[in-house]
Formats: C-alpha cells, sequence, structure tokens
C-alpha cells in the first residue's frame, strides 16, 4: 500500500467519522443551518493563511463546474446531514454514508465513462458488507421513525458522490486549497444568510466554553484541513477511491462511543472491521499498480 495516501484516508476518516459525534452535541443549542455556517466560517479561516502564502487567490478561475463543486460539497450536504442527525442514531449514519462510494461508482461509469473492473466492485462491497455486517448483526435496524432522516442523508451522500466525480473530472488540476476555499467560503455565504432569519442570535451561543472547543475541532481540522485531505485524495486516486473514507467513519463512531458512550465492542464489529480494511487494500492496491505502471510507461 502506498503509505502517504493510506494515511490521508486514515486521517480524513477520524476526522469526518467524527462529523456526527460533534453535531449531536451541537444540536442541543444550535439550529442546523447555523452549525453549518460556524463550522464552515472556522474553515475558511483555517485555510486562508495556507491560501495567502501560496497566493492562491488569483489562481481561483471561476467556472461552472467549480460553482456546482462549491455548492454540492458542503452547502447542500452538510445542510442535509445537520438536519438527518435529528432523526437518527449516531450509529445508523455509517450504514447510510456508507452507500457514498456505491453512487460514486455509479455516476463515475455514467459521466466519467469508467470501466469498473470486478476487482473494483468487490472491493466496494466488500467494504459496504463489512459496515452492514457491523450494525446489521447488533440489531440496528431502520426504525419506521427514522425514514425521513434516511432519505436526507441519503441526499446527502449522493451530492458527496456527485461532487467527488465532478472534481475529478473538471478540476483536477485545481488546487486542493483552492477547493476546499472555494466549497467553504459558499457554504458560510449562502448558510449565514438563511442563519439572519432561522438563528439569528446563534452568536450568543457560540463562545460557551462547551460549543467553542467543538467548533474549532469541528470547523478548522473537519472543514477546513479535511476538504484539503479529501480533494488531495480525488486528485490522486480518483471519485471512488476518495469516498472509501465512509467505509471508514463509521468505525470512528464506534470508537467514540466506545470511549465517551460507555458503548461495547462486539465481535461483529471487529469482523466488519477487518472486512473493511482487506477492501481498502484491494482498492489502494490496485491504484498503486496503476501509478506505477503509467509512471514506467
Amino acid at each position: 500500500m502506498n503509505p502517504i495516501y493510506l494515511f490521508a484516508l486514515l486521517m480524513l476518516s477520524a476526522l469526518w467519522g467524527s462529523t456526527f459525534f460533534w453535531t449531536k452535541i451541537l444540536l442541543v443549542e444550535f439550529h442546523p443551518i447555523s452549525i453549518v455556517f460556524f463550522r464552515c466560517l472556522f474553515g475558511v479561516l483555517f485555510l486562508l493563511p495556507f491560501l495567502i502564502k501560496q497566493r492562491a487567490f488569483s489562481k481561483i478561475k471561476i467556472s461552472p463546474s467549480l460553482i456546482w463543486i462549491s455548492l454540492l460539497g458542503a452547502t447542500v450536504p452538510w445542510t442535509l446531514m445537520t438536519v438527518s442527525v435529528q432523526f437518527l442514531e449516531t450509529t445508523l449514519t455509517g450504514i447510510i454514508n456508507a452507500l457514498t462510494p456505491v453512487f460514486g461508482m455509479i455516476l463515475s461509469i455514467f459521466v466519467l465513462k469508467h470501466r469498473a473492473t470486478p476487482l473494483d466492485w468487490l472491493s466496494l462491497f466488500l467494504g459496504f458488507f463489512g459496515v452492514v455486517f457491523i450494525f446489521i448483526v447488533q440489531g440496528k435496524g431502520i426504525q419506521s421513525s427514522e425514514f425521513l432522516g434516511v432519505m436526507i442523508l441519503l441526499s446527502a451522500t449522493f451530492s458527496y458522490s456527485f461532487t467527488s466525480v465532478l472534481s475529478s473530472k473538471y478540476q483536477k488540476q485545481t488546487s486542493p486549497y483552492i477547493l476546499a476555499f472555494t466549497t467553504l467560503i459558499t457554504a458560510t455565504f449562502v448558510c449565514g444568510i438563511i442563519m439572519i432569519f432561522v438563528q439569528p442570535d446563534s452568536y450568543v451561543y457560540l463562545f460557551d466554553r462547551n460549543n467553542f472547543p467543538v467548533y474549532l475541532i469541528l470547523g478548522m481540522l473537519s472543514s477546513g484541513l479535511g476538504f484539503v485531505v479529501f480533494y488531495y485524495l480525488v486528485a490522486y486516486g480518483g471519485p471512488v477511491y476518495a469516498l472509501f473514507i465512509t467505509y471508514l467513519m463509521p468505525v470512528v463512531t464506534l470508537i467514540l462511543g466506545y470511549l465517551f458512550l460507555d458503548e461495547s465492542v462486539t465481535g461483529s464489529m471487529v469482523i466488519g472491521l477487518i472486512l473493511i480494511l482487506i477492501s481498502i487494500g484491494i482498492i489502494n492496491r490496485k491504484k498503486r499498480r496503476v501509478v506505477i505502471k503509467s509512471e514506467s510507461s
């Protein structure tokens, strides 16, 4: 396995896998729109020094694809995800999120004309089955009261998949810092306007000693650094490769539940984790062979 990209995949899984955990904490006092606004604002503040140092603002070229990527990368999916958390248990979000690479593969076939090999499908469904195994064996089924949340979250995962495919096709040469910045600044602007009408006094709760540290983590690390790593992975391995993080995200959720919510670790979790790691190993090994072959030719 390529250790650099595998490390990036694991790091992003840890950053984004903890998102639902932090969001649950903030939903006590914040409207979903307010949460997206502040996390994106903190993400923008994190990225600004890097963009200024690289003089990247002069390299930003506005195009229809960049506008769509910016809207579908954070504004739409993060708002939908934050809303869905109100209807779903934190653990259930993992299995719904695991459909993201499946959507990514289907969109890649139709949009990018990608020829999926049997090994691609094997790694894809092996990872998905690993996630399903973790939750189904424990009886984490979908309740009728959670159906709306499932539909909302599915829309968010499709938005993520479409974003990765668009960036892979039209913005592959664009700096990950620029893509991350435009994505976050768009969400900050759109959600900021909406927040004025839905929760204009949200800033009152921002500097609470329980909320502010969470926004530092959720905004600067999960959002700012997270999007840079995400677009970095898309440029390297394509949309499906980058979306494999959704197979590791539920593992992070389970670990957080074990450490902070006194949830137990079962044998099904271990088996599911092994299947997920095998699937990632297969796709990472296949990608490395493609890179080595292209470099030698």
